[in-house]
Parts: structure tokens; C-alpha cells; sequence
């Protein structure tokens, strides 16, 4: 009787290991209609970290780079953007960029960003022409070419780059001087990407940051400041005119859906978070109290989502796993999903 008791419960306990393997349907092979987000965990943790959320099934799966490449992402994902079929992402602390078919998530090249034996400590991304471009703390931009997936060339800017845009045949980056915290940098430089050399520069205030283009020859960059006493403002470059003009209006990030800024800032002296949209066309501020920051904690960026949503990326005092905060028209929120440590970037398949 005991061995029959025996034979039973072991045919029950592989039975149920037998159905979880089933339950655990493995990711598609060609992802579509869903989001992936980029999580930037802990500086010197090694917990980057990527989030797939299925809108068709309303699933969510985190830390699928490990899933799909059996090693992890790296130290500091900083910046996510999708370029011709691949993905590339800036692992900050891992001095790397990785790059990615868009549609499996696995791994086509992991691009070492090492120069002299040196970390360069990549940050931000852009595209154009069949080249990516990535600012790096070493004071340089670094151009791939999307093909061979090798560095073609380096140019000098100014100290500790952040922020990259493209507009009229050009590169505009922003230069914070982050790592000398006590002397920031101050300004934009122009690159000619016909040439792939400076040809202007533009001083915006302390501390630059994000940076985006408009269709109306401007560019709009975050003067950070100091985060206490120096405010972070919006500054507003005129591509025709050469025209610096300090906005007033205080962001700590910046998104864009057509003609309307959205500026995210989050006060780091009062913990508080407001979100405001900016009119490219009108010059003008439409909304300066579009979220409510009762329903955030730590605001980290805003992702316009379809025609009449936004998605608030909250990073919950940046050592808690993080939530996308989905807001509708009116300003609600609608839906919150958990996803990982501190998330800053996502990409909308459709």
C-alpha cells in the first residue's frame, strides 16, 4: 500500500512540473504590438535590465535580454532607440552598445566602447543616413555605421556629452560637464554631418541635458542646472537665426507627439512631479498642469503612446522596481503595470 501511495505521489509532483514547462510559453520569435522597455537599475549593480509587455495579452515578461541571450544586459542602460530592423542600446557602466534584432530580441553585436583602454561610458543615441550616433562622457561622438556595425569615426566635442538630435543635415549635442560637477559645461555644438565636424557652438546655461528638434528650426534643450538653487529650464535654439532664448518653463525631460512638447520635471527638492505640453507652432505653454503628481513618485520621463494617451515612466525613489503610469487625454490615470529598477526609455511596436 505504501508503494502505491509512493507511485502516486510522484506521478503527481511530475505531473505538475510537466504543466508549468507547458504554461511557460516561450516569447515570439517576431514581437509586435506590445512594449519594450529599458530599465536602468543600480550604477555599478550590473542589473540593466529589458521588460516585454504584450497589449494583446496584457502580459508582461521582465528581463527578457536574459531570456533570449543567456547573459545579462549590463551595468547602466541609458538610452534605447530602434534604427532599420535592430535595436541599440547604451549600457553606460559596461562601456557598450548593444545591439539587437528588433523582432527576436537576441543579440546581433555587442559593440565595445573602449578607446586606448579607456571606458568611454556611451549615453545617448540618434540616427541618420545609415549611421547611429552616440555621445560619450569621454567628450566624443562616435559614429556606427549600420551595416558593418563598426565605429567610423570620433569627434571631438565638448565635456561629458549627453543629449543627441538631428535636424536640417546636422547633429546637435548637448554637453553637461556632469563629471565636474562643480564646473559644468554650458554649451550645444553643431556638427555638419556632411563634413562630420563642429561648426557651431551654442551656450545654453549649465548643465545641458536632453535635446530634441522641432519642424520649425528649433531646438529645445534642458539646461539642468545644479538640481537646488540653479533652476532647470527649457532653452530654445534657433537653427536659422542662431537665436538662444531661455523659455522659463521648468523640465527635466523632454518628449515630443507632432507640434506638442511634452516637458516632464521632477523636483528633486520636493520630491514633487508635474507634466506640461508646449505648442512648437504657437510658441506657446497649452497645458502647465497636464498630470496630477499625486499618482507618481519619482517621474524619470514621458512617452507620448497612440493619439490620445501618455505614459509616465515612474521610478519609485530609484531604488524600488518601477511602474509605467498610463494617462489618458484628460489628464486620469488609467493603468499602472510593474515593470523593473528604474525605467527611462521605452520602444511602442505596433
Amino acid at each position: 500500500m505504501n508503494s502505491i501511495k509512493y507511485f502516486f505521489i510522484v506521478l503527481l509532483v511530475l505531473s505538475s512540473c510537466k504543466k508549468d514547462k507547458i504554461e511557460d510559453i516561450p516569447m515570439s520569435d517576431n514581437l509586435k504590438n506590445g512594449l519594450l522597455v529599458l530599465n536602468e537599475g543600480l550604477f555599478q549593480h550590473n542589473n540593466s535590465t529589458l521588460t516585454w509587455i504584450d497589449l494583446s495579452t496584457n502580459t508582461v515578461r521582465n528581463d527578457v535580454f536574459l531570456d533570449k541571450n543567456s547573459r545579462p544586459l549590463g551595468d547602466t542602460g541609458n538610452d534605447i532607440i530602434v534604427y532599420g530592423g535592430k535595436i541599440y542600446i547604451a549600457v553606460t557602466g559596461s562601456s557598450t552598445v548593444e545591439v539587437l534584432d528588433k523582432k527576436t530580441l537576441k543579440s546581433v553585436k555587442q559593440i565595445n566602447f573602449n578607446y586606448n583602454n579607456q571606458s568611454q561610458e556611451p549615453r545617448k543615441l540618434a540616427f541618420h543616413n545609415g549611421k547611429v550616433f552616440v555621445s560619450s562622457f569621454d567628450g566624443y561622438v562616435s559614429a556606427i555605421d549600420t551595416v558593418s556595425l563598426q565605429i567610423t569615426k570620433r569627434i571631438k566635442v565638448g565635456r561629458n556629452p549627453e543629449g543627441v538630435c538631428v535636424a536640417n543635415e546636422s547633429l546637435f549635442v548637448a554637453n553637461s560637464g556632469g563629471l565636474d560637477f562643480q564646473n559644468p559645461d554650458t554649451t550645444v555644438f553643431e556638427i555638419n554631418l556632411n563634413t562630420m565636424s563642429v561648426v557651431d557652438t551654442f551656450v545654453v546655461g549649465e548643465n545641458p541635458g536632453s535635446i530634441i528638434a522641432d519642424d520649425f528650426n528649433n531646438i529645445y534643450v534642458v539646461k539642468r542646472g545644479d538640481y537646488t538653487s540653479t533652476p532647470s529650464e527649457l532653452i530654445r535654439i534657433n537653427t536659422v537665426d542662431k537665436s538662444v532664448t531661455n523659455l522659463g518653463l521648468e523640465v527635466t525631460t523632454l518628449s515630443k507627439r507632432g507640434n506638442l512638447l511634452y516637458l516632464s520635471h521632477f523636483n528633486h527638492s520636493t520630491s514633487s512631479s508635474t507634466i506640461s505640453i508646449f505648442d512648437c507652432a504657437s510658441q506657446t505653454l497649452i497645458n502647465p498642469n497636464f498630470i496630477n503628481n499625486q499618482d507618481i513618485t519619482t517621474l524619470y520621463g514621458v512617452l507620448p503612446f497612440k493619439s490620445d494617451e501618455i505614459i509616465c515612466l515612474d521610478a519609485m525613489s530609484f531604488t524600488n522596481t518601477g511602474y509605467l503610469r498610463f494617462f489618458n487625454q484628460s489628464g486620469n490615470l488609467t493603468q499602472s503595470i510593474k515593470v523593473g529598477l528604474n525605467p527611462n526609455s521605452i520602444i511602442h511596436y505596433e
